[in-house]
């Protein structure tokens, strides 16, 4: 909670292993990309609630011995992936859509990994401090610069106007 409503994010262990199941119910492909990481896909297939009636039976395929690595996996519509990998690259990494307009419009999260550890090797450059303190911009507390869960003076969520052409 403390990274902010806005975030979407998601707080992981050092070294712990993350498996997302991940279903697209949409009738369009979802390209999803992880930063930071390849990650193992396990098992991909239908998910039945959304087929049509009239589908044939697609098999589930299960992937055990070395499955295939990636950073980017493409989910089609009506179908569900599940994807493996060990959260040990302490970092912040976004995971989203390729889609311009997906992500935009919220296909996304970020996984804030390790954070413990992160706070034990990673110090911000000086001359980086003093760009965000001439900017106004706070370096401590939490994501609005404030203490606990205060999220006064969080910046707002974009917003998208679509206009037809």
């Amino acid at each position: 909670q403390v990274y902010g409503p806005q975030a979407h994010a998601i707080v992981l262990k050092h070294n712990e292993v993350i498996e997302l199941v991940i279903h697209n119910s949409e009738d369009v492909p979802h390209p999803l990309h992880l930063h930071g990481h390849a990650f193992q896909i396990t098992e991909y297939g239908p998910t039945k609630q959304f087929l049509p009636s009239n589908a044939t039976a697609f098999p589930v395929v299960k992937n055990s011995g070395e499955p295939a690595k990636r950073d980017t996996v493409l989910i089609v519509p009506a179908q569900y992936v599940k994807l493996r990998f060990r959260a040990n690259n302490p970092g912040v990494w976004m995971f989203h859509c390729h889609m311009d307009i997906h992500f935009a419009m919220g296909l996304a999260l970020t996984f804030i990994e390790a954070p413990e550890v992160l706070q034990k090797t990673q110090k911000v450059p000086p001359d980086m401090l003093e760009l965000c303190a001439k900017q106004g911009v706070k370096t401590t507390g939490n994501a609005a610069g404030n203490q606990g869960l205060n999220f006064t003076g969080l910046p707002p969520v974009p917003t998208i106007v679509l206009r037809e052409a």
